[in-house]
């Protein structure tokens, strides 16, 4: 692998952090309360814990198959003709992913901004951009993340103003949805914390120490998770169980209700940070599938995947919402999200190590 396209675990730590915040932080306090009432940033909690154990699985995939992506080594593991079945399902649910970022930005987008823009206008203008950015090196790509990542701090100072008029016995009792519930809710949480699963690829560019790779997915996610604690559970305390049932993004609503001397409309500034969020995201999720479209068909780099790639998910994103059915859409990807970049990993995983174990062990009896 060229050294210039390599990045640091610094890096890896901000990309893996762009990944996940995306589309989900305006609309999963509410998704969440629809399942788990009150209780949902503990299923938040227990959906970032059950990921920590992905993010072990990812990691372990990475440090045995080093400079890989899971592209590389999933043929190795389970065979070239299934390796190849898998890694085409893989990249379908990668493609189906960028779809649906594409379509929830589209939906926010048009309700909040552009009324009357026509949806595929709304909806190429960021997958051109996105298409532009990930024809670069992981490098370049790393250090655009990192520029923008400071703008998380002006989201948490926006949101934390909401302070100043909460009501804490809103969030009470604590555990009244029940156990059941609660947990049902950890996978809707699951979904909104997608992006960590970049690291099957991004891993294979990143310098430094096992140990110091590990740290960084894993601290990543984790502020992730409590940055989205922080929100929903703010949102909670500011709406009371009435009302956040009838805001489907009850961040935005909340931060309508501020206004100051200088700004006035602090929902639409904040907005326009959360549009550079979805931006990054869906970087990360392009440049994914393009690296898979490049090992399936034998590419010689994944610059010239980038543009069918971002093309196919723009059209199929732009299909009118008569004729697609988001919500089924939806609750698809999530199912396959789960699957594949939840459990699949822990899955591969246990079959590599298995493999691995027989080899050793046919290795000592013909010696």
């Amino acid at each position: 692998m060229n050294s210039s396209h390599t990045i640091t675990h610094r890096q890896l730590f901000f990309i893996i952090t762009q990944s996940q915040i995306g589309v989900g932080v305006l609309s999963l306090p509410y998704t969440l309360f629809v399942k788990a009432k009150t209780d949902g940033w503990i299923s938040l909690l227990l959906a970032g814990l059950f990921i920590q154990f992905s993010i072990l699985a990812i990691w372990k995939l990475c440090e045995m198959y080093p400079k890989q992506t899971i592209f590389d080594f999933m043929p190795k593991i389970v065979g070239t003709k299934l390796g190849a079945v898998l890694n085409f399902l893989f990249v379908a649910h990668l493609f189906s992913v960028c779809v649906v970022l594409l379509i929830l930005y589209n939906s926010v987008v048009s309700k909040w901004i552009f009324y009357q823009t026509p949806r595929l206008v709304v909806i190429s203008m960021l997958a051109l951009t996105c298409v532009y950015c990930i024809t670069c090196t992981a490098r370049e790509i790393a250090r655009f993340l990192m520029l923008v990542s400071p703008l998380l701090l002006v989201m948490f100072i926006f949101v934390g103003y909401a302070y100043t008029d909460v009501h804490l016995l809103y969030a009470f009792p604590v555990g009244a949805s029940g156990i059941k519930t609660i947990l049902s809710g950890s996978t809707d949480a699951l979904i909104s914390l997608l992006g960590f699963d970049t690291a099957l690829v991004f891993l294979a560019y990143t310098q430094g120490r096992s140990n110091s790779k590990l740290k960084a997915i894993s601290y990543a996610s984790l502020c992730v998770t409590l940055f989205y604690c922080f929100v929903t559970f703010t949102t909670y305390i500011f709406f009371n169980p009435v009302e956040i049932v009838i805001v489907p993004e009850p961040v935005l609503y909340m931060l309508k209700a501020f206004s100051f001397k200088i700004l006035e409309r602090t929902d639409l500034i904040f907005l326009s940070i959360w549009i550079v969020f979805v931006t990054t995201s869906l970087i990360s999720y392009l440049f994914f599938t393009a690296k898979g479209v490049q090992s399936i068909f034998k590419l010689k780099h994944h610059k010239s995947a980038a543009p069918y790639v971002g093309v196919i998910c723009a059209l199929i994103a732009s299909i009118p919402a008569s004729k697609l059915d988001v919500q089924l859409w939806s609750k698809l990807i999530g199912m396959s999200a789960l699957c594949c970049s939840g459990i699949f990993p822990i899955f591969l995983l246990l079959i590599a190590v298995i493999r691995k174990r027989k080899g050793k062990g046919k290795g000592a009896v013909s010696t």
